[in-house]
């Protein structure tokens, strides 16, 4: 039984009231904009400084913490092993565990599906080492516990 769980979120192209009816039902109490570039031209709503404020209002404290646990490595680029070694990301992965161990959390990326996202490749197979829980909140409001990809047992 993991200690606690920590929930993911992508945020896709849904409307801002579509995505807080979605993320309610699991008591969110922080929200954790993982995305590199916490900025999305086509939903603006979802903007860094747009989204802080929406998250106030549904009672969210909002964080955004893509400069240590997006998907791009120090030097630009998208690769997940080598992303995992670097100090930045390590100091980040210890303040998510710090957080989530006091808050209810939930991380937030844009793509709607977590096998699609770094917020399951890469964030929870790291954190399922330490024996805490995952669970993705899907599209149609279900959750999906995360599992240890092979690609990361194999390290």
């Amino acid at each position: 039984m993991p200690q606690y769980t920590i929930y993911t979120v992508g945020h896709s192209d849904l409307s801002w009231d579509a995505f807080a009816r979605l993320v309610r039902p699991y008591q969110i109490e922080v929200l954790l904009d993982v995305r590199s570039f916490p900025y999305c031209n086509d939903f603006p709503w979802f903007n860094r400084d747009q989204l802080e404020h929406l998250a106030r209002r549904e009672g969210w404290e909002y964080l955004w913490l893509g400069a240590l646990l997006g998907p791009l490595t120090e030097d630009g680029r998208v690769d997940y092993l080598t992303k995992e070694a670097e100090p930045r990301y390590r100091q980040g992965i210890q303040q998510l565990m710090g957080l989530a161990g006091e808050r209810c959390c939930c991380l937030l990326s844009s793509q709607a599906n977590p096998l699609a996202s770094h917020r399951h490749h890469l964030i929870a197979q790291t954190i399922l080492r330490y024996d805490i829980g995952v669970e993705h909140i899907l599209p149609d409001g279900e959750t999906c516990r995360a599992h240890a990809d092979l690609f990361h047992g194999l390290q």
